[in-house]
């Protein structure tokens, strides 16, 4: 019999934790690229994972916002 295990919760908190660092190094190569000052944070900051400067802070929430919409549209068009 050929039964697919489920997965532990350890590599689930794995799999997590690799997608969020893929999405924080996403974000901030795609500010960057954008010529916005933003940076990932060191260690466990209590700040968050992403430092942004307050100027650029409005216009990277614009380029997530449009980075989202578009990708939903490539999920869902084929």
């Amino acid at each position: 019999m050929d039964e697919q295990k489920s997965k532990s919760s350890a590599q689930k908190a794995i799999e997590s934790y690799i997608e969020h660092e893929k999405i924080v190094h996403g974000i901030v190569k795609m500010g960057q690229f954008h010529g916005l000052d933003v940076e990932a944070t060191d260690k466990n900051s209590s700040q968050g994972d992403i430092r942004v400067a307050k100027d650029d802070h409005d216009q990277l929430l614009g380029l997530i916002d449009k980075t989202i919409k578009k990708n939903r549209g490539k999920k869902f068009s084929g």
